[in-house]
């Protein structure tokens, strides 16, 4: 039976055990480090977002694709970034440039309810206006869209 339910380089490894109770141990020796080794890319991995910072010509959507890649990263790790810890993130770490409408999420929307998607929305909208108005230092980005 454990047999039937194991991929084949994990087969071959145990092929040579003689009884299900010395597969079984040889299967929990061989899961328990690939545990570990989960724990420790997950712990390395929450560094890495908690040094990632957008850069002040990033555009938003660029930025916003490294946080949602990080998301898939953390959910092939088995652990889940909810909207709340993405808004967080991006709320925090936007350039000085979007400040006012960062102020402006924050004094008057419930982050509690608002979505991460709701969140660059607004910051993309703002950061649209600034750019098509020139107030971003005479760069006017045309037609291009956030």
């Amino acid at each position: 039976m454990i047999l039937g339910g194991l991929p084949e380089d994990v087969l071959l490894q145990v092929a040579t055990k003689l009884t299900a109770r010395e597969v079984w141990d040889s299967l929990k020796v061989m899961f328990v480090g690939a545990d570990r080794v989960r724990a420790v890319r997950r712990t390395t991995l929450r560094g890495e977002l908690d040094r990632l910072n957008m850069a002040d010509g990033e555009a938003l959507d660029a930025y916003a694709g490294r946080l949602v890649g990080m998301t898939a990263r953390f959910a092939n790790l088995g652990e889940t970034l909810g909207d709340a810890a993405l808004m967080k993130k991006l709320l925090d770490t936007v350039p000085d440039r979007l400040f006012p409408v960062v102020a402006g999420i924050e004094q008057f929307c419930n982050l509690d309810e608002m979505t991460f998607d709701e969140a660059l929305g607004r910051l993309c909208a703002f950061d649209e206006r600034v750019r098509c108005r020139g107030q971003d230092g005479g760069e006017r980005g045309g037609d291009q869209l956030c």
